[in-house]
């Protein structure tokens, strides 16, 4: 029977896996999902083709079901059974599990994996490794003319920092805590990030940009230790460990690191007011904001400096329209591309792919080379090749954008209902890797990396037009991470890239190259493209005028 024709109860309990990621499902439960995938056919290929969707499987189902099975036989020899323990099932193993096993196979490896404790993104850190005092804390979101004095010092601007010791000899660099906070400090200085809500500094000077919504940030001094209250203030701590403190917005509460004398009680600086301070006297000073450095300087840059910025970029402007338009040739525009975009051949039939030349979905007015986009319909996928690929095995960062659409259709259900935007790498791999973002099948934003899935509500709406917004966090040594973000057409684009983003992924290892690009729309849909670019800052991605600049000048 086809899966329309299936009970409710299977329709309602598989929605409940794949939309709640922190439900729970019983022993009966799965027994129940287990008999209804085993004895139709149809409710197996729905389900594999949902995670083919979100995982990035081979389409090739039989085969890969066979080849897991001879690996199972091989690898899986009788083992003495333990007594029998009550099974709790997550959705996020649920899913992985589903994955590698036909129906017959598929509780034998459930049990198998349970033991061994693998949960697809979610692996708890062993707590023997160590590895948990090295979380990232913070990001370099930006700097000015630095010269760093310390072993390990930051590369470049939007770099992630895990705790450790800095010095800064000369230059003004600022720095956002993973908690909101923001802390900008002056050459010379030496700090340590300990971690997202504390920070020690030996000398040096700084302001604290609090941030309401966080815990409260403790900055530890020689001899004091501040804890902001909804604040903005600067201090400069001199290297005998005495402070002067002004306080320009909110209050700033002071304890000694050793209690003694005028600090039997912690101390409240309020806003207006600044002091001279160490552990054994408190003294009033003279207001002077213009001492410190409040905000990071920045220079405007030049266009040279902007086009090595913007790596690649296409708009889909045909150069030349045909009668008519949808026919125009879009494949080979833009810049920093190796070949046309290709789209493999599936089964002889007609590639469903349109240009519109005269269309944009950029939100702002578009110049005549920035008109035009790209309609994909019906499971189909175009690929391009970058000249200057996206590695993960160096330390670097990385940003992506593009704008999508999805356009309504007659089709009423969700199932194969999804469109993305993907890196890849020209690699022949059996499971190749991908960084992959875009809308899923239920129409939530989604993120893939490494071997996680980030999915997130609220759900995108069809016929509206949404600028994802990717940074790429690549280190050679340390962890990698993704954050994504979706904007919708009413959301203003920052200058600077945001604090909240819409799907994070925590740091995996990943050392792979990616040198393509696709474009994917699943077979019962249809999705605009717009405005693909790929370069090595924020403002490269999201400045509107940007790639009219640099196509003028091509």
């Amino acid at each position: 029977m086809p899966i329309q024709d299936l009970p409710p109860e299977f329709e309602a309990l598989l929605n409940r896996l794949l939309d709640s990621p922190d439900e729970e499902i019983s022993q009966s439960e799965f027994d129940q999902v287990q008999a209804y995938l085993s004895t139709n056919p149809e409710a197996m290929q729905y389900y594999f083709d949902y995670l083919d969707i979100n995982l990035g499987l081979q389409s090739d189902l039989k085969a890969r079901l066979e080849a897991l099975e001879q690996t199972f036989k091989e690898q899986n020899a009788p083992q003495p059974q333990a007594s029998p323990q009550p099974v709790v099932v997550r959705r996020t193993a649920f899913l992985r599990y589903s994955v590698v096993a036909s129906c017959s196979l598929l509780m034998g490896l459930l049990l198998a994996w349970i033991t061994a404790g693998y949960f697809l993104g979610n692996r708890r850190p062993d707590p023997q490794s160590g590895n948990e005092d090295r979380n990232y804390v913070a990001t370099l979101t930006r700097s000015t003319d630095c010269v760093w004095g310390s072993e390990s010092p930051p590369e470049f601007s939007g770099q992630r920092l895990m705790s450790e010791d800095l010095v800064l000899e000369q230059g003004v660099a600022e720095f956002r805590f993973d908690t909101g906070v923001r802390l900008i400090i002056e050459g010379p200085t030496e700090i340590n990030l300990e971690t997202s809500s504390r920070a020690k500094l030996n000398y040096g000077k700084i302001v604290l940009h609090g941030y309401e919504p966080a815990p409260e940030f403790s900055l530890i001094t020689p001899l004091l230790t501040f804890h902001d209250i909804g604040t903005e203030y600067g201090a400069r701590i001199h290297r005998d460990g005495e402070v002067d403190l002004h306080v320009f917005a909110g209050a700033v509460r002071v304890d000694p690191n050793q209690k003694n004398g005028p600090f039997s009680e912690s101390v409240i600086i309020k806003e207006g007011q600044a002091r001279h301070l160490d552990d054994r006297k408190i003294e009033d000073i003279q207001l002077e904001p213009e001492l410190f450095k409040r905000e990071v300087p920045g220079a405007p840059q030049n266009l040279q400096a902007q086009r090595q910025e913007l790596w690649a970029y296409d708009g889909f402007h045909p150069p030349e329209i045909l009668d008519p338009e949808q026919t125009s040739p879009w494949q080979n525009t833009g810049i920093g591309w190796v070949n046309p975009w290709r789209t493999p051949k599936v089964g002889g039939r007609e590639t469903q792919t349109f240009s519109h030349p005269s269309e944009s979905l950029a939100r702002t007015e578009a110049a005549p080379s920035q008109l035009g986009l790209l309609e994909l319909r019906g499971e189909i996928s175009f690929f391009r090749k970058l000249k200057q690929p996206v590695r993960m095995d160096v330390n670097a960062i990385y940003y992506v954008s593009f704008y999508m659409q999805k356009v309504k259709t007659d089709d009423q259900g969700q199932s194969y209902q999804y469109g993305n935007f993907a890196l890849l790498s020209s690699v022949h791999q059996k499971d190749p890797p991908k960084i992959r973002m875009g809308m899923s099948m239920n129409n939530y934003a989604i993120l893939q990396a490494g071997p996680q899935i980030v999915e997130r509500a609220p759900p995108l709406q069809s016929g509206e037009t949404y600028l994802f917004v990717t940074k790429i966090v690549a280190s050679e040594k340390a962890a990698d991470q993704v954050f994504m973000r979706a904007f919708a057409e009413a959301e203003p684009i920052p200058d600077q890239e945001p604090l909240v983003w819409t799907c994070v992924t925590s740091p995996y290892q990943d050392s792979n190259v990616f040198d393509v690009v696709r474009l994917h729309a699943g077979k019962k849909s249809a999705y605009l493209f717009d405005e693909v670019r790929i370069g090595s800052t924020w403002s490269s991605v999201v400045d509107p005028d940007l790639p009219r600049l640099v196509l003028e000048q091509k």
